[in-house]
């Protein structure tokens, strides 16, 4: 319920749907405006009219999403199948960097494909992980100096499927064999790819040593692509560091470890993803999390939370792109002990948060070809019974700016209230969305016509010169 009632703070702009889901019918007058710019005189009639009309354009802009999944499925597909082949390589190359490492012990060292084979071999009792794969040709290398390995080369692999049970019984390895479960002899592989590795260096303490803090490091111009049985290829390249860290407060050995890190932080950076014709790049992907300590009323809970989240990325497909811009804050004082032992949300627990996100780019949205748009959202909960929205949304030359407010959201039954207004001073005021009846669409403090929604679930727009213009749900 915490949860919920915070994200209801800060994704209140539903407010826009809610109040109609569809270009309607146009005015019967013409406006004096273009879209969200006054480009000549107009009466306070016309500028409500131009209102109506400009959110008729943006909400049919965006009613085109609808059919979104569809337009993009093919892609999807493709990215869905190999984000996983990306995801087992990476965790491929994980293992042997770790392997090679504990066998350099400090030292630098240099090793071949073989040299590679051999050592995951003789460490599957110890590293579970290494029967996973089953490599059918390797031409990978590796050297390792200090916590710092790099990783070049190309191999392919096979991917455990399942154990061969009719093989294990046939053998009687239950009884014959005390680690028949990391013998290949007994698995079955599948899912064969093609791996290609370019200059990836890590560097990450893998050997387990007493310390505080663990940092972690992938430098730049490192690269990982991907190609499968269906021939669909993936690469994951990284244009800048990226590093992370944990922080204890105490020096341990992570195996005698039993407390959590004060705080861990992640910031990557420069990383870039193609497959199927999709190219995205992700100019920064960051987290700071933090230890936070609640009381059930039985006793105390240590927990890392989100303190801050940031990603930063641009989407490229055919003609259209998509640019995110993203910032979580939380506020809330981890200094101190959470009393959760209500077992619901209070005026001491509540989720204190910032959210601040930007959509643009150039989608078809309803349109034939690809149109300039934006979404900028600023949403903030600083009270425990009430949070708010700012958004501004351009579509092309339509604009419009909506205050949105969230409010008993202690209570079982919350209410959305927002103002919806033109560049041109033009306005709608509604004071409950979801108990919505109507609303004066006003000038400069006058009602120049009145929003209703009808028998069938229209929304109705009459103005004061009879004209008639709807918005369809």
């Amino acid at each position: 319920m915490i949860f919920k009632k915070t994200i209801l703070a800060l994704s209140c702009s539903v407010f826009l749907v809610a109040c109609g889901g569809g270009g309607g019918g146009g005015s019967s007058s013409s406006s004096g405006t273009d879209g969200g710019q006054v480009t000549a005189p107009a009466s306070d009639l016309e500028k409500a009219k131009q209102l109506v009309k400009t959110t008729n354009s943006i909400i049919s802009y965006y009613d085109g999403f609808q059919n979104i999944a569809d337009q993009y499925k093919v892609p999807a597909q493709v990215i869905n199948d190999t984000s996983s082949d990306l995801s087992r390589a990476t965790n491929l190359l994980l293992v042997i960097a770790e392997v090679i490492t504990q066998d350099a012990q400090g030292q630098t060292k240099t090793y071949t494909a073989q040299q590679i084979q051999t050592l995951m071999n003789q460490n599957t009792d110890d590293y579970g992980d290494l029967s996973d794969f089953n490599f059918k040709s390797n031409n990978l290398t590796a050297k390792v100096v200090g916590d710092s390995i790099t990783i070049s080369g190309n191999a392919n692999v096979q991917y455990w499927q399942a154990f061969n049970w009719d093989k294990i019984n046939a053998d009687n390895a239950w009884n014959n064999s005390n680690s028949w479960y990391s013998d290949r002899a007994y698995s079955i592989y599948g899912d064969d790819a093609e791996i290609a590795v370019s200059n990836l260096v890590l560097e990450a303490p893998f050997i387990d040593t007493a310390r505080t803090t663990y940092n972690y490091k992938i430098q730049n111009n490192g690269k990982i692509s991907t190609t499968n049985l269906k021939n669909q290829t993936a690469s994951f390249s990284f244009t800048a560091d990226s590093t992370a860290s944990i922080v204890y407060t105490l020096a341990d050995t992570m195996e005698n470890r039993e407390d959590i890190p004060n705080q861990a932080t992640m910031s990557l950076k420069g990383l870039s993803f193609e497959s199927a014709g999709v190219k995205a790049n992700l100019a920064e992907v960051s987290l700071i999390a933090k230890k936070a300590i609640f009381n059930n009323g039985t006793g105390t809970l240590e927990q890392l939370i989100p303190s801050e989240l940031v990603l930063k990325g641009l989407v490229n497909y055919q003609q259209e792109s998509l640019n995110l811009d993203a910032k979580f804050n939380l506020n809330n004082d981890l200094s101190k002990v959470i009393d959760v032992s209500a077992g619901q949300e209070t005026s001491t627990n509540f989720i204190n948060a910032n959210l601040n996100v930007k959509l643009s780019g150039n989608l078809k949205g309803a349109n034939a070809v690809p149109t300039p748009f934006s979404i900028d959202i600023a949403a903030r909960r600083a009270e425990f019974t009430k949070g708010t929205a700012a958004v501004a949304v351009i579509v092309d030359k339509n604009a419009l700016d909506i205050e949105l407010t969230a409010k008993d959201l202690d209570q079982e039954h919350q209410i959305i209230a927002g103002v919806i207004k033109h560049k041109n001073g033009a306005s709608i005021s509604i004071a409950d969305v979801e108990n919505f009846t109507s609303a004066n669409i006003a000038v400069s403090g006058k009602s120049y016509g009145t929003l209703t929604k009808n028998s069938s679930g229209q929304y109705v727009v009459k103005f004061n010169d009879d004209t008639i213009t709807y918005i369809a749900p």
